[in-house]
């Protein structure tokens, strides 16, 4: 897509959406006060540092030898999901119908990944797939933001700054970053360490998945659900990194549903992945796979009580509030030990295209029953970009306390 038809877009539906105000305001915050806090930070790295090899990082890799393809078998399954998925989507309860946000980013950034889809166009898909990284429909979930950065004036010293600031927080917990691994897939973009391209979304993964590793030492074949997964990095380093977790389910729109069921299928070839249509919507253990990507009004189909541990990272307060409520009922009603919420207090207001107007719920307003679940902790976000540092954002733990 042309960026000026792009951004035709975007103000478009900023405007039908009466969030244009709040949207140019934000942009201007971003042209003329995040340059200044970059230079600064980027200055206070070490010299070996501001060396780090990001231009290996950010090469063409579909042109390298080491560069996984595509697979027309994982193809063939995504668009079968993909198509299942669209056709009850239409049947879900109301409070799963996607307003607000991701209304918008849908209808700007994925016509092209929802034609290759409904189309079967193997070819396209293959493409997108490919280059996924550093495709817009990425855009939120992805690396596509890194990739355009690294073409800006400022961009090497954006990614390097970030990139050493989360690299010193998985170091601050004794983690060994030369345990990360990530695979050949997709054109990843970040900084070449030790002969692996690692992004600085990638260790803001391995952190969270170490948090995750540690709340579930002493549960026996723990089941994990992640609403909102994006691409499903956070899934594949912590299944990387435990080999414990029994079972790791993702529940997303269709659109993104596809793109992580990609991620995981081509990151874990020799692991059992299902796919929606290909088995019951279930974290039981007995059931015969171990990562699992399933669209998002699926959710109310998990037994109760049956998982050990709940995460969202943003997508809660990104999608209308009703919404999110639904999904708080789900968890009180599933969740048999952990929730992981890590949400900002910002406040979307969307007009929606039948007039009425979509609010989110914000991070602090969140809360299961008090009943059922206990706040362990609340503490200030622990990654944040230079952008985001104006917005009041937390990590919420809250564990369950009662079966009932």
């Amino acid at each position: 897509m042309k960026r000026l038809d792009y951004y035709y877009l975007k103000i478009k539906s900023a405007w039908l959406s009466d969030t244009l105000l709040a949207k140019s305001k934000s942009h201007l915050i971003l042209i003329f006060l995040i340059p200044l806090k970059i230079l600064i930070g980027y200055m206070r790295l070490s010299k070996t540092d501001r060396c780090l090899n990001i231009e290996s990082g950010f090469i063409d890799h579909r042109q390298q030898e080491y560069f996984q393809r595509s697979n027309i078998d994982d193809l063939r399954r995504i668009i079968s999901a993909y198509k299942a998925a669209k056709h009850q989507q239409s049947q879900a309860v109301s409070s799963f119908q996607i307003h607000g946000l991701w209304d918008e980013w849908i209808s700007v950034n994925y016509k092209e990944l929802i034609d290759a889809l409904e189309n079967e166009n193997f070819n396209d898909l293959s493409c997108i797939f490919e280059n996924i990284f550093r495709e817009q429909c990425s855009i939120g979930i992805g690396g596509f933001y890194d990739f355009k950065r690294y073409k800006t004036v400022l961009g090497k010293f954006y990614l390097k700054y970030v990139w050493c600031n989360y690299r010193n927080i998985l170091r601050s917990i004794d983690f060994d970053i030369e345990k990360i691994d990530f695979p050949n897939v997709g054109n990843q973009t970040g900084i070449l360490c030790n002969g692996k391209i690692i992004s600085q979304t990638t260790l803001r993964h391995a952190y969270q998945g170490v948090e995750i590793s540690k709340l579930l030492s002493d549960t026996l074949q723990p089941s994990i659900v992640e609403i909102g997964a994006g691409m499903g990095g956070l899934a594949q380093q912590t299944i990387s990194l435990d080999e414990q977790i029994s079972k790791y389910i993702i529940f997303d729109i269709p659109e993104v549903a596809a793109i992580s069921s990609y991620f995981l299928l081509s990151s874990f070839p020799n692991k059992k992945v299902r796919l929606f249509g290909e088995g019951l919507v279930s974290a039981d253990a007995s059931e015969e796979y171990d990562l699992a990507v399933f669209p998002h009004f699926s959710i109310n189909q998990l037994p109760d009580l049956s998982v050990d541990l709940f995460y969202n990272s943003c997508s809660f307060s990104e999608m209308d509030g009703e919404s999110c409520k639904e999904y708080l009922g789900i968890i009180e009603r599933v969740g048999r030990k952990f929730f992981m919420n890590d949400n900002h207090d910002y406040i979307y207001k969307f007009k929606n295209s039948d007039k009425s107007i979509s609010t989110n719920l914000i991070g602090s307003k969140q809360i299961p029953d008090v009943l059922k679940f206990k706040q362990v902790y609340k503490k200030p976000r622990t990654h944040g970009l230079p952008e985001d540092s104006s917005i009041i954002h937390f990590e919420y733990l809250y564990e369950r306390i009662s079966r009932s």
